[in-house]
């Protein structure tokens, strides 16, 4: 069966990109003032770090300018952490929606999010195939 898991969300801030607690202002900057970070500067690192494990898994991506899509290996471990990493991050990185689903045997991770904060959460993702693409490589 598959698993469909949807949810948008407004605000500001994620401790993948960096734009809350003090990081990279210049996604937040293009936020609304009224939404604030709730993320506790002491959980990014442990955040980020979980979020690299997991796309240390990545076996394919689609990046456009406003959606991009990540494939991962469907196993329980990987569907428990995507599902848990989601959850937090609807709640600290609400200017973008996340939702993900099972199909077949992978698991399918979408964002949406304007082309600024799309680009500096994927970076946050994956800094080393953000780099090459902009470098052509």
């Amino acid at each position: 069966m598959d698993k469909n898991v949807e949810e948008m969300t407004e605000g500001q801030s994620c401790a993948v990109d960096g734009s809350c607690c003090g990081a990279d202002t210049r996604v937040a900057a293009e936020q609304p003032a009224a939404a604030a970070c709730t993320l506790d500067p002491s959980a990014m690192p442990e955040r980020v770090a979980r979020w690299r494990a997991l796309f240390g898994e990545v076996t394919a991506q689609d990046t456009g300018s406003t959606v991009a899509t990540f494939c991962f290996p469907k196993t329980a471990e990987t569907a428990l952490e995507l599902e848990e990493l989601v959850k937090l991050e609807r709640v600290c990185c609400a200017h973008v929606a996340w939702s993900f689903e099972e199909r077949g045997a992978e698991l399918v991770l979408t964002l949406e999010a304007d082309a600024a904060s799309l680009k500096a959460v994927v970076a946050g993702f994956m800094p080393e195939a953000s780099q090459a693409r902009e470098e052509g490589v």
